[in-house]
């Protein structure tokens, strides 16, 4: 395995772990998929494809979805550690 593949495994497993806070934080604010679709003004499908596509997350949906469940820069930072 070349560098380049060991670091798209790396990048990969980080944002598996944004993906169960951003699950996590949802369950915990009580709130169904649907229901968080509701408040982002989208589609179930699009909440459903970002928690369980297994590929690379844009930065514009780790903000989109950081800020509609109010988690911080600083725990999004601290999963890249």
């Amino acid at each position: 395995m070349d560098f380049h593949s060991q670091k798209d495994l790396f990048n990969s497993h980080r944002h598996q772990a944004i993906r169960n806070l951003f699950i996590e934080k949802r369950k915990r604010l009580g709130l169904s998929q649907n229901q968080l679709a509701l408040q982002m003004q989208t589609d179930v499908a699009n909440v459903s494809q970002m928690e369980s596509h297994p590929g690379d997350l844009t930065f514009s949906d780790i903000k989109w979805f950081g800020d509609a469940l109010q988690i911080s820069i600083n725990e999004l930072e601290s999963l890249l550690k």
